[in-house]
């Protein structure tokens, strides 16, 4: 009986302390203006597709509305529909859909899963993270360091970039008109996403209540 009350006890206690934790987690969205888009080469010029939208979720602890302190964060996800990249021609559009199979994997995602913080001077500080990135159905772990910095309004702003190469996931490099363009299998994600002022200011006002 004693050791039932005991583990009855103990798994109480876990999942209170569980609870509490997911209860002060607050979740932030990003600003309209942040962007995402993928550089690349070919054997005849550079190219760069554009995402229309980003679906991005970070989670901090509470007290990041007070300090803005990157330790704070608690979970990051972004998605992108691969169907809203865009690369300013119609053709290339539907060559990059084929070739990150938008059919069967109709999304490219991120995963934050660890991180080291590294002040870099006044409100500015690097992000160095581990994380999953799924691309065409294939994931795979990859290191990137992100800079971040409070501005003068009180929003946040993210910079980084990944450099990969396309065969690494799966993913045949696209051609255009009739195999003349070819495309480098290495490519570069880069980003930057903004916390504004006042989804600060909303958030502080919520937990508040």
């Amino acid at each position: 009986m004693t050791t039932r009350y005991l583990t009855s006890l103990a798994l109480t206690a876990l999942f209170t302390i569980a609870g509490s934790a997911t209860a002060q987690s607050i979740r932030l969205a990003v600003a309209p203006d942040s962007k995402l888009w993928i550089e690349g080469g070919s054997n005849l010029h550079g190219w760069s597709c554009k995402a229309s939208s980003i679906d991005a979720a970070i989670d901090v602890d509470e007290a990041f509305l007070k300090s803005a302190s990157p330790t704070q964060l608690k979970k990051v996800q972004v998605k992108v529909p691969v169907r809203n990249l865009k690369c300013g021609h119609g053709g290339m559009d539907n060559n990059l859909y084929k070739a990150l199979k938008a059919d069967d994997a109709p999304d490219v995602s991120y995963i934050l899963g660890s991180f080291d913080v590294v002040p870099a001077g006044g409100d500015a500080f690097t992000v160095k993270s581990v994380g999953t990135l799924k691309i065409a159905g294939t994931e795979k772990t990859v290191n990137m360091d992100v800079s971040a910095t409070k501005l003068a309004d009180g929003s946040i702003r993210a910079d980084g970039e990944l450099p990969l190469l396309m065969t690494d996931f799966g993913v045949k490099p696209p051609t255009a008109m009739f195999g003349t363009l070819r495309t480098d299998n290495k490519v570069t994600v880069k980003f930057s996403l903004l916390v504004g002022s006042e989804t600060l200011t909303a958030a502080s006002a919520g937990d508040r209540r």
